[in-house]
């Protein structure tokens, strides 16, 4: 009965998460992290990859359609174009997925976190769940002809909800990189800083190396 119970429980872990994510990140991710951090972490960002690239398809589609067409259709590239752009846009998302992770951890253990890869890549993982419905919603929109991606129009209802939603995601991943960091979400946001500035280093950095090769380069000729 203890067995059944627990296994009840972790169950019940894995449905509520997808749901309580949006409102308790915080606890959300600590029970997910505390039962398997390895659960879901490819998939989720696989998916919105993919999701992402359904909908660019979409825009770029309904784009090229005369405004008075009410249906969106797909593709320019046909099936088998649609199919491998969306298969290697969820493998650069997973890879994004770890390349994130790994700058968020170096960048929290220097503000004082404590939170492992696994840790780290699973709450970036997670804190991407909200931003599969809303990326799912404005496919069926698309789809639909509620909204056409691209259109030159007033903003729309849709695109309003997108903002809210956006802010309220990127507070979900602060939460999420907070807690398993062991630090508030304002030091989250300060651990995002300092790994975009350290990003833009590396770009200065490589950029600046190029450019001084090729004066070299020049001056030697």
């Amino acid at each position: 009965m203890a067995d059944e119970a627990a296994s009840d429980t972790v169950s019940d872990i894995w449905v509520n998460s997808w749901f309580t994510i949006w409102y308790e990140p915080r606890a959300t991710i600590r029970r997910i992290v505390d039962t398997d951090a390895h659960r879901f972490v490819v998939g989720i960002p696989f998916v919105s990859g993919a999701m992402a690239a359904i909908y660019t398809q979409l825009a770029l589609s309904t784009a090229s359609v005369s405004s008075l067409s009410s249906v969106p259709h797909l593709p320019h590239f046909g099936t088998i174009g649609l199919t491998l752009s969306t298969i290697i846009s969820g493998v650069l998302s997973v890879i994004s997925l770890y390349g994130l992770a790994a700058l968020y951890r170096w960048a929290g253990h220097i503000l004082g976190g404590t939170a492992t890869r696994v840790e780290m890549r699973s709450a970036v993982a997670w804190a991407e769940v909200p931003g599969l419905y809303l990326g799912l919603a404005n496919i069926v929109a698309a789809l639909i002809g509620s909204d056409v991606p691209g259109a030159p129009s007033a903003v729309s209802a849709s695109g309003v909800v997108d903002f809210i939603a956006g802010i309220w995601i990127f507070v979900i991943s602060l939460k999420c990189i907070g807690e398993v960091h062991r630090f508030s979400a304002w030091r989250a946001l300060g651990a995002i800083i300092l790994s975009f500035l350290a990003m833009l280093a590396v770009v200065v950095a490589i950029v600046g190396t190029i450019w001084l090769a090729v004066v070299i380069a020049r001056s030697m000729l």
